[in-house]
């Protein structure tokens, strides 16, 4: 008995995954270079003082400074990070919502020329034209 059974495709729907793929990729990479570049600045402002500093001295005098430099940059990534990835889910979550809804009344009413729309930059619009033409040869 297999405990694991590879699926034959990984990539399903290439619309929806590589998007989805793009944006999480660009949106670590932008937090990288994010921290990158605050930590220049951190460290160009505090070099000429840590000559003769420790470790231990150094960490102590500017740990708050260092977190004002990470914290307020990783902070305002992650809220436009979370806003994109909202937008982004909502394309995915708002058709399968309007399929589902559509098909539970179908099923429970039996209503007749129902059609299951999308907004314009939703994705699955290809399946959703394949369920509408089923939902018209049910409704005849």
């Amino acid at each position: 008995m297999k405990l694991f059974k590879p699926r034959r495709k990984m990539i399903v729907n290439q619309e929806v995954q590589y998007d989805v793929l793009m944006y999480v990729g660009l949106f670590v990479v932008s937090i990288f270079i994010v921290q990158i570049f605050t930590a220049y600045l951190f460290i160009e402002q505090v070099e000429k003082v840590v000559g003769s500093m420790s470790a231990l001295e150094f960490l102590s005098r500017y740990k708050v400074s260092f977190l004002v430099y990470q914290i307020i940059p990783v902070s305002l990534s992650l809220l436009v990070g979370i806003y994109i990835f909202n937008r982004l889910t909502s394309r995915i979550a708002g058709p399968l919502y309007n399929i589902k809804r559509v098909l539970r009344r179908v099923s429970d009413v039996d209503a007749d020329n129902v059609e299951i729309k999308l907004r314009q930059d939703d994705y699955f619009q290809e399946e959703v034209k394949d369920i509408n033409v089923i939902l018209k040869r049910k409704s005849k």
